[in-house]
């Protein structure tokens, strides 16, 4: 018994860290859907760029300038920022200008192309080939109670911790965070009351891929880097929709539930139950009917009343 909840106890702080990273790319879901009401369906392969990008910067400074250790992730991490703010520079001007008037149905289906543009581009420069994203961390582990976390988790949950505080802070306090809260609100009102709409909805999309690039970034250590990683946002997506669609607490939450789930049933669930293995890739879908069933508006989602 005491293995049992050892186990699970390992489980569950791993999945947390897992979560954390869910969390994030629910996040970017999040924030483009709060100020456009467009769900961005390329979230996944923007948090993969962001990895790609932040792996070519690591490999060129050792190889280059002869810069190693902490500096050399350092210098890598912050140049991968610059490029996710470039770069959600560009995806604004090409998907949400042109197409902000026109139906919903036609921004999503520009998301999804983008998505798949992406994943061949990074296939077509990168090429067929799967790497190993070395982590500043390296190898540490610390112990507690007989649980080992690595250093490699416990600064990911960090991460994620300070980042939600950050925009905590920004949307509460900042002036530019009232006016994305006032431009998701009602974007003609805002407009009229001086907010520029425009430079708010460049803001987000740029939020939006910082946050997918530093999840791309915690994530590459964790497991093998290449184009298919961007699939997770096919799992983050329950997780944004399980905490309630377009709650900034609801994608941390689901997120981090998804994150646990995942890791139990893939640990001791399917020790027990070898069963659980076929349907592993499911279960956050499976958790997410469940949950829509008897919450549709997901867990801090507020439902809306239509006036008829």
């Amino acid at each position: 018994m005491t293995e049992l909840l050892t186990g699970l106890s390992q489980e569950v702080v791993s999945g947390i860290a897992l979560g954390c990273i869910y969390a994030l790319v629910a996040l970017g879901f999040t924030l483009i859907y709060r100020a456009t009401e467009v769900v961005n369906f390329a979230q996944g392969e923007l948090m993969m760029v962001g990895a790609y990008v932040n792996f070519f910067l690591v490999s060129r400074i050792s190889a280059n300038l002869g810069i190693t250790g902490a500096w050399m992730y350092f210098i890598a991490f912050m140049g991968a920022l610059l490029f996710a703010i470039i770069f959600g520079i560009i995806l604004d001007l090409v998907i949400n200008r042109p197409l902000r008037d026109q139906p919903v149905f036609s921004v999503i289906m520009a998301t999804i192309s983008i998505s798949i543009i992406l994943r061949a581009l990074v296939a077509m420069i990168a090429g067929p080939f799967t790497h190993i994203q070395s982590s500043p961390f390296g190898d540490g582990v610390v112990s507690f109670n007989k649980i080992a976390i690595s250093v490699q988790d416990v600064f990911i949950i960090f991460c994620a911790i300070v980042l939600v505080i950050l925009f905590y802070i920004f949307f509460r306090k900042s002036r530019w965070g009232v006016a994305m809260q006032a431009t998701s609100a009602d974007p003609t009102a805002a407009q009229l009351m001086g907010i520029p709409v425009k430079k708010v909805y460049r803001l987000v999309w740029i939020f939006a891929t910082l946050v997918a690039t530093v999840g791309g970034i915690l994530l590459a250590p964790k497991t093998l880097l290449d184009t298919n990683i961007g699939f997770i946002g096919l799992k983050a997506f329950p997780a944004a929709v399980l905490g309630g669609f377009g709650s900034v607490p609801g994608a941390i939450f689901g997120g981090v539930i998804l994150g646990i789930i995942e890791t139990i049933s893939a640990g001791t669930l399917s020790y027990h139950f070898a069963w659980i293995k076929e349907i592993n890739d499911v279960i956050p879908w499976l958790v997410l009917i469940a949950v829509l069933m008897v919450k549709p508006d997901g867990i801090f989602g507020i439902a809306k009343v239509k006036k008829v």
